[in-house]
C-alpha cells in the first residue's frame, strides 16, 4: 500500500471519528412540579417515552423549579420515587432558566440539539384545557419531534401550547 493511500485512509478515519465524537445528544427537559396534578398524570407517559428512546442518542431530565428548602427537595425525591420515574432530575433554586427559555407551565417540555430549541410545548394533546383531557392523546408532539431529529428530518411542529400549572415567574430587579 503506498504512503498517500495510507494517509488518505487515516485522514478519513480521523474525520469520521471527530464527527461522531463532536455530535451531541438530543436533550429533552421536562419542567415539572410535585403538586401539579397534570405533572403527576404525565409521569407514566414520561417513563414510556424514556423507555422508547433508551437506546438512542437522547438524554432526558426532569427540572423542578424554585427548590430552596430541604422540605421541597424531599418532596421532589418523594415524587420521583412515588411515580417510579426513571429519569435523572435537577432542582433549580429559582425560575430564571424557565423564564429565559419561555417555559410557563408544568409539565412543559423543551427539546434542544446543538444548543438550538427544536421543539417546545406539550408532550402530546392529551390535555385540551385545564381540567379537560381526552381519553387518550391523538397527536404525539414530543415523540414526533424526537423521531424527526433522529432521522435527520425537520421538526415540523416546533411549538405547541402546553396545558398545565402556571410557573410563578419572579420579576427580575
Amino acid at each position: 500500500m503506498n504512503t498517500s493511500l495510507r494517509y488518505t485512509i487515516l485522514l478519513c478515519s480521523l474525520i469520521t471519528f471527530t464527527k461522531v465524537e463532536a455530535q451531541e445528544k438530543i436533550l429533552v427537559q421536562f419542567f415539572m412540579h410535585t403538586t401539579c396534578p397534570i405533572s403527576q398524570k404525565y409521569t407514566l407517559t414520561i417513563n414510556g417515552i424514556v423507555k422508547k428512546f433508551q437506546n438512542q442518542p437522547v438524554q432526558f431530565e426532569l427540572i423542578f423549579l424554585d427548590i430552596t428548602k430541604a422540605s421541597q427537595l424531599k418532596k421532589v425525591k418523594d415524587f420521583v420515587q412515588e411515580y417510579q420515574i426513571q429519569v435523572p432530575y435537577i432542582t433549580l433554586k429559582n425560575t430564571d432558566y424557565a423564564q429565559q427559555m419561555g417555559v410557563k407551565v408544568t409539565p412543559e417540555v423543551l427539546v434542544t440539539y446543538n444548543n438550538q430549541i427544536q421543539y417546545q410545548g406539550a408532550i402530546d394533546d392529551w390535555f385540551i384545557d385545564w381540567g379537560k383531557n381526552k381519553k387518550q392523546p391523538e397527536q404525539f408532539y414530543l415523540i414526533n419531534a424526537i423521531n424527526s431529529m433522529l432521522s435527520n428530518q425537520n421538526v415540523w411542529i416546533k411549538r405547541t401550547n402546553a396545558i398545565g400549572c402556571l410557573i410563578e415567574l419572579k420579576n427580575k430587579k
